[in-house]
């Protein structure tokens, strides 16, 4: 495959659009390891010269040979099927491999290849990322009509396991506000199978009481009539929110057993119990554990249950002023793993003002001993192994000479000891831990983010990316001690006028913080020139977003290419985490507890901006800020409250209101419901005070950044007789948009450059491309002959 071009003269955003792409250009800067039987061998999708190859590797020696390439399996099916297919459109859904065979979904039907004779065949289904598969492998539960069916996997009969199930109160379902994304990633039944088994630990989720928040498709694609789209929705003042009725229930005789303990209300990000990784069985077969995280999420308590009686104890619990987190990550299951055989429990707290893990008897509910400790982050849990005792873990600044934020594989002892740092390379290692949150995006490809892991089952072997910002990765194959066994993969194809950002380190508003970021340069910079500024800013406490590694696979990765792309405009960019954001030590992170709005801290970003206008030419009245979901909030009231400073401003897809945002998420970072409280957070309070320019963008189908908000801080500035420039998305969600990425360049050129904008341009979202992929894989191609 060619470089990509750049040239800037075939249209108007041609530059910008080679660096928003880049990420799509660079091949194998990410490698998703996929392991055959015990670890011995391993499977991956990596870019060759013909397109997406499957490489497998011999984990001992690290040798690997390319096994087949998609296009190979395009062709056969497109014989098989008598009709065209496109081999970079294709989805191999469920793809795996076992000796020389491949099986896979394509188009709702299973297919088994065989790559050493290049033979296609129609094969019986296996297995299907819906299913929860039983311990033996026999039977699957799955859902379907708001109810758990149970399948027996060799004769295909099913049953269903339940019957009382429906719309609003849903057995083994996330709560309605949160099935938009499952729908997206995978229908799996929320719960678990027993170890012998016999029964399924599960929840029915009782939206019964949530109220509407509806959604108005005012341009349906078959339909000049509007649509209603009721929407359930718990916000912070409902009196009670989506909740679980915990139960076991006996997969032979469909008898269930209730937990004699209240409803669990939702929590987190609307998680169950099961998507949170907080409950699980014990080893008998007959108790069961689940933690209550109460609403506000300030207390958590582990609940034993004995799913033949249905009585409980409390085990033990822990308590905190501002929010409890049971994990690094919100969007990521808990940090919590039951250790079989001994009765124990790996725990994760903040208590230290560091998160690290701790050891406790479940049993007693005694605490036995901290695991991990120190002055640094605990990130990731790898894996939890019960015979030698040892835990894997991500460290992030526990390297003295390396950023707070930067992770390094580690292990120790459940027992006490010392820590060993796996691979000390400079740069941030990742490590992918079974279905995690960051894997989610491989879901929406077909791949089983469960299947993916960079430690092998056997614990002999991990995978890791290691990279920087300012060059691409590299993957290796290691022993689990840290030796080397192979370079897999390193990153290539970067486009030719790609510009790495800086690493920049400032400090806070309040002069004391070190506050890190990423600066980059306009395009064709000339230091004896001075040039504006956009703050690229996301407002969120639940995550930082400065990239820390480029294409390596992460979330941030979004961040250093949209910043590059809006550099192309011949400005500097600024991506920044102020004080209130995630991944630091406790006090940095719960600074903007109680005060959403100060996330990521505008004032920091202030000090950050003046502080890099004495080392660049940065032209200080010319400033101008935007971002999306938590970024547009920011960017709104940047330009409400601080429009001094930032002269233009364009926000896409804002939660401008907390008390319009899910209730799980303005009570655990803003506290419980009270209107004066709320109302500080609200961008609409502040309308008043804009003074400079401000776009904002939204989707009318945005079920998450509720359009509601959107249209009351508008409410608000015609009140206060202020002009705004609105740009409406009638059938989009929550995204910018192709239209709104476009008008986003333009209105920074327009009023940020002073310079008009090319007529005609277009802009397309990698996203979009991605979406039309899954719309193309969704309908069987039609035969040759009937087209």
């Amino acid at each position: 495959m060619d470089k990509p071009s750049s040239d800037s003269s075939s249209s108007g955003y041609a530059l910008a659009q080679v660096a928003l792409s880049a990420g799509e250009a660079v091949r194998n800067g990410a490698v998703y390891p996929h392991w055959i039987g015990i670890g011995d061998r391993l499977w991956y999708e990596r870019r060759g010269d013909k397109g997406v190859e499957y490489r497998v590797v011999e984990a001992e020696t690290g040798e690997g040979r390319i096994a087949f390439t998609r296009a190979e399996v395009a062709e056969a099916l497109a014989a098989l099927l008598e009709a065209d297919i496109d081999g970079e459109m294709l989805i191999l859904r469920g793809l795996k491999i076992a000796g020389d065979r491949a099986t896979f979904d394509a188009f709702g039907e299973s297919y088994a290849y065989d790559f050493t004779k290049h033979e296609l065949t129609a094969a019986k289904k296996e297995g299907d990322l819906n299913w929860l598969i039983s311990p033996d492998g026999g039977r699957a539960a799955f859902l379907r009509d708001n109810n758990i069916w149970i399948r027996d996997i060799e004769s295909g009969a099913e049953r269903g396991l339940t019957t009382d199930g429906v719309e609003r109160n849903a057995y083994g379902d996330s709560p309605l506000a949160r099935r938009v994304l499952k729908k997206m990633t995978g229908q799996t039944v929320e719960g678990r199978w027993s170890p012998d088994g016999k029964r399924i630990l599960t929840a029915q989720v009782d939206d019964r009481h949530v109220p509407d928040l509806p959604l108005t498709e005012f341009a349906p694609l078959d339909d000049v009539r509007t649509r209603h789209i009721p929407n359930p929705t718990s916000l912070p003042a409902d009196p009670k929110v989506s909740e679980f009725r915990m139960v076991s229930i006996d997969v032979e005789t469909g008898k269930q057993v209730e937990a004699r303990y209240p409803r669990l209300s939702a929590v987190r990000m609307n998680d169950t119990p099961f998507s949170a990784n907080l409950a699980w069985w014990g080893d008998d077969g007959h108790s069961a554990y689940f933690i209550d995280i109460e609403r506000g999420e300030q207390t958590a308590r582990v609940i034993a249950f004995d799913t033949d009686t249905g009585a409980v104890r409390e085990v033990f619990s822990e308590s905190a002023a501002t929010y409890l987190d049971l994990s690094v990550n919100v969007y990521a299951p808990a940090l919590i793993y039951p250790i079989p055989g001994t009765n124990e429990l790996v725990w994760y707290s903040e208590r230290s003002g560091h998160g690290h893990l701790y050891l406790y008897d479940l049993a007693t509910g005694a605490l036995r001993r901290p695991i991990t400790e120190g002055a640094w982050q605990l990130r990731e849990v790898l894996h939890v192994d019960a015979q030698s005792r040892q835990v894997l873990f991500l460290a992030a600044g526990i390297a003295p000479d390396e950023e707070p934020y930067t992770c390094k594989p580690c292990s120790t002892s459940l027992d006490g000891g010392a820590v060993k740092v796996l691979s000390g390379e400079p740069g941030d290692h990742i490590v992918w831990r079974r279905g995690e949150f960051g894997l989610v995006g491989q879901s929406f490809f077909g791949h089983d983010r469960f299947d993916i892991s960079g430690l092998s089952p056997d614990g002999r072997f991990f995978i890791e990316t290691v990279g920087a910002v300012e060059h691409l990765p590299k993957t290796y194959l290691r022993r689990i001690e840290g030796a080397l066994v192979a370079t897999l993969e390193e990153g290539s194809n970067l486009p030719d006028d790609w510009t790495w950002p800086e690493a920049v380190t400032l400090k806070a508003a309040d002069r004391t913080t070190d506050i890190h970021g990423l600066l980059f340069k306009p395009h064709g910079y000339d230091p004896a020139k001075s040039y504006p500024l956009i703050d690229n800013i996301y407002g969120g406490p639940q995550v930082n977003v400065v990239p820390k590694s480029a294409f390596a696979g992460s979330y941030a990765d979004t961040y250093l290419t949209d910043s590059a792309h809006l550099a192309t405009l011949g400005c500097f960019v600024l991506v920044i985490d102020g004080r209130g954001t995630a991944n630091r030590e406790r006090a940095f992170r719960e600074a903007s507890y109680g005060a959403a709005h100060t996330a990521s801290n505008l004032e920091d970003h202030i000090a950050a901006i003046r502080q890099l206008a004495q080392r660049y030419p940065i032209d200080l009245e010319h400033v101008g800020i935007t971002g999306f979901s938590g970024g547009g909030y920011a960017t709104a009231l940047a330009a409400l409250r601080f429009g001094d400073f930032f002269k233009v401003a364009v926000a896409g897809g804002g939660n401008y209101d907390q008390a319009l945002f899910w209730h799980c998420w303005g009570e655990r970072y803003h506290g419980r419901f009270e209107p004066e409280h709320y109302a500080a957070q609200a961008a609409k309070t502040y309308a008043a005070g804009l003074t400079g320019k401000l776009m904002l963008v939204h989707g009318l189908m945005d079920t998450g950044c509720h359009p509601g908000a959107l249209f009351q801080l508008v409410q608000a500035l015609i009140d206060n007789n202020k002009d705004v420039d609105l740009v409406l998305l009638p059938r989009e969600g929550h995204t910018w948009g192709d239209y709104g990425a476009r008008r986003r360049l333009d209105y920074f050129t327009r009023h940020l450059m002073g310079e008009e904008p090319p007529a005609g341009a277009t802009v397309s979202l990698p996203v979009h491309a991605a979406m039309a992929r899954l719309k193309a894989n969704a309908v069987r191609p039609a035969r040759r002959d009937a087209q």
